[in-house]
């Protein structure tokens, strides 16, 4: 407006024209700036800026043309302009020399319009800017570098600033928001077709601000890594303040669609950017939600990313000084069921409240369970937490028609990783009911066994010291047991497994194999599985030692003969001998060393081209040779599981 320092709308044709080489304030920074005014009455309006900055946004040769400015009692009009800021846009605007404000308008195609508006003085200065349908893409230079930046997407509403001498005092916003579309450089944050509105006052306090705001996200998807918002119908509102470098949350509610709604104070280090205090407390949280949308995006790479949750929860979080230092967890009839059915947990209810200092009694407990379809009764455990440091009585977990017996159980948390231990026993179980719950052919007699030491470091589980087991009339020792990331999407496991003096006829009865009388030893040393299949073994089955008997049926013989492939053979005595039901043998032995999915074979001794599966002995007698030396696994597989079928029929010849 220096314009009108240097004419009056009584003087005739001519022309004037003013350059400046610079101007620089705190907002802004504009160079080569040179105005024209000509035409009957200084009409005619010709201005350009050779470079303007506005924070991080900068435009080059901007030039402002108005052929019909109006000039009377200290007022400017221009009714028809056209700004050129790299596309041409028509403009117009009034300034009122007495009164000190400016109004201008921006006119963009499809309905979009930006208003500013000015008005400066001794007292102080206000602007205030208002648009209907405004591209926020315009805003993406205002924008820091280095973050989110807007793609798409119009905003409608309006945004304030008062200010002195000494800079803004106040800031207002008042917009709402359509289509919004965002992303990082990263590709980690992003969002589209966002919808909502956005209120905020903030105002400046004598050593910092004070602000008050509302957003509220009503439709449209966001993507923070990791964490993915399918929806809207979510809700911020707070207040607080940001002084000496933090931002305060005084009071706020939070709501997230589907989750709850949870009341939360806390500070944000804008240097650190992190987070220096934090309380939160809610109530009647939906668990399904929570599972959902803040927990399984974090639990990717466990055994816990596929689960249908259910219940409600009550949280209380205390955060201070970058350390959480209370945090309370009540869970009421809960349910967590693992869509590949290897574990779930019905009816569970908790109580645990925790302190990083002082000592804490919790308890939790569930109605019933599974684990890899073995049913668990109704189980309820009291803990002692003192921090991370985690303890129980003694506790039992009924399994089946047995109990689970867990020892002197003791836990603890250091440098981000957790460690614990402890013993115990399995009570008998019927093998019935075992065999039932895995779908397995029916077996008899009970499974039992004491747990020795069993601890878990580094993402390891181990057992120290050997599982002892009784099945089949027989003992089964399991050693060396490891389990590397058992809470892992692909766990990892090695042991040795030696098995004694276990009753043929209980076990070959519990398939369609046919009936073998008998004693066998099994050993299995150097056994690894990687997400539960065997990828490792050396495996030897051979004849217990001892005097027992020794029979085996014609069906047994053809299910072992088929074990070795086409080409083994049955080799009886007499051939009137196939006649018997039943057949003597002095020794059973079969071995498979197992590297990268093939399978070596041998039997008892060697052979004429082959091995002896059975070395026949007694009357009538008979000898099972086998000729196949190597085996796919995934081959032997389908011929112990063809064999086992009852519909299979042995032939003999």
């Amino acid at each position: 407006m220096i314009l009108l320092a240097f004419f009056s709308p009584g003087v005739e044709a001519g022309q004037i024209t003013l350059s400046i080489d610079d101007i620089s304030s705190p907002a802004f920074h504009a160079k080569a700036i040179s105005a024209t005014l000509d035409g009957p009455n200084f009409s005619r309006l010709e201005a350009r800026i050779g470079e303007f900055s506005l924070r991080e946004r900068t435009w080059r040769k901007v030039r402002l043309t108005c052929v019909k400015t109006q000039w009377k009692n200290g007022e400017i009009r221009c009714d028809q302009g056209e700004l050129d800021l790299g596309e041409k846009l028509p403009v117009r605007f009034v300034y009122q020399q007495q009164s000190k404000t400016l109004a201008l308008t921006l006119n963009f195609p499809l309905g979009e319009t930006w208003q500013l508006g000015a008005q400066w003085g001794k007292p102080g200065w206000k602007v205030r800017v208002e648009a209907r349908n405004g591209q926020v893409v315009r805003l993406a230079g205002f924008l820091p570098q280095g973050g989110v930046r807007p793609t798409a997407g119009t905003w409608s509403g309006s945004i304030g600033l008062d200010g002195s001498h000494a800079g803004v005092e106040s800031v207002t916003a008042d917009a709402v928001f359509k289509d919004i579309a965002f992303a990082d450089a990263s590709g980690l944050h992003a969002g589209e077709k966002i919808g909502g509105g956005v209120r905020c006052d903030v105002s400046r306090r004598k050593d910092g601000w004070l602000w008050r705001g509302e957003v509220d996200w009503k439709s449209g998807e966001i993507f923070w890594q990791p964490i993915y918002f399918a929806d809207g119908g979510h809700r911020f509102v707070g207040q607080g303040s940001l002084e000496a470098g933090l931002l305060r949350v005084n009071q706020g509610s939070l709501r997230l669609a589907g989750v709850g709604e949870a009341q939360l104070s806390g500070a944000w280090d804008m240097a650190g950017r992190g987070l220096t205090d934090f309380d939160l407390k809610a109530a009647g949280i939906d668990v399904a939600g929570l599972y959902k949308v803040l927990l399984k995006p974090f639990l990717e790479k466990t055994a816990f990313v596929k689960l249908q949750a259910k219940g409600a929860a009550d949280l209380a979080w205390r955060y201070r000084d970058g350390v959480t230092t209370d945090f309370d967890l009540n869970l009421r009839a809960a349910e967590f069921v693992d869509e590949d059915q290897r574990f779930a947990l019905h009816g569970m209810n908790a109580h645990i409240p925790w302190s990083n200092i002082e000592e804490r009694q919790a308890e939790f407990g569930f109605q019933s369970g599974e684990v890899l379809r073995l049913a668990l009764g109704e189980t309820r455990v009291l803990l002692t937490t003192r921090g991370w440091q985690i303890s129980t009585p003694d506790f039992s977990i009924p399994l089946l028609d047995g109990r689970i017996n867990v020892d002197g159980f003791t836990a603890s948390r250091s440098d981000g990783a957790w460690q614990w231990r402890f013993s115990g026993g399995l009570a008998p179980v019927s093998m019935e009911r075992f065999s039932e719950a895995l779908k397995l052919p029916l077996m008899h007699g009970t499974l039992s066994g004491i747990i020795p030491a069993v601890s878990y470091a580094g993402g390891n589980l181990k057992v120290d010291g050997a599982l002892l087991f009784k099945v089949f009339d027989g003992t089964v020792v399991v050693k060396d047991l490891s389990l590397l990331e058992p809470f892992g999407r692909v766990p990892r496991l090695s042991a040795t497994l030696d098995m004694r003096n276990l009753d043929l006829d209980l076990l070959t009865s519990a398939f369609s194999f046919g009936n073998m009388q008998g004693r066998i030893d099994v050993a299995v040393g150097g056994l690894e599985l990687s997400n539960w299949r065997p990828v490792k073994f050396d495996a030897n089955v051979a004849s217990s030692p001892g005097n027992y008997p020794k029979k085996i049926s014609q069906k047994a013989v053809q299910s072992i003969s088929s074990l070795g492939g086409a080409g083994a053979a049955a080799a009886i005595q007499r051939s009137f001998l196939s006649f018997f039901e039943q057949f003597g043998y002095d020794r059973i032995g079969l071995s498979c060393v197992l590297r990268n999915g093939v399978c070596l074979m041998d039997g008892v001794e060697p052979a004429l081209h082959g091995y002896v599966i059975v070395k026949g002995g007694g009357i009538p007698a008979i000898s099972v040779i086998g000729y196949n030396r190597e085996v796919s696994w995934d081959e032997l597989l389908e011929r112990l599981k063809r064999v086992t079928q009852k519909n299979v029929k042995p032939v003999i010849q």
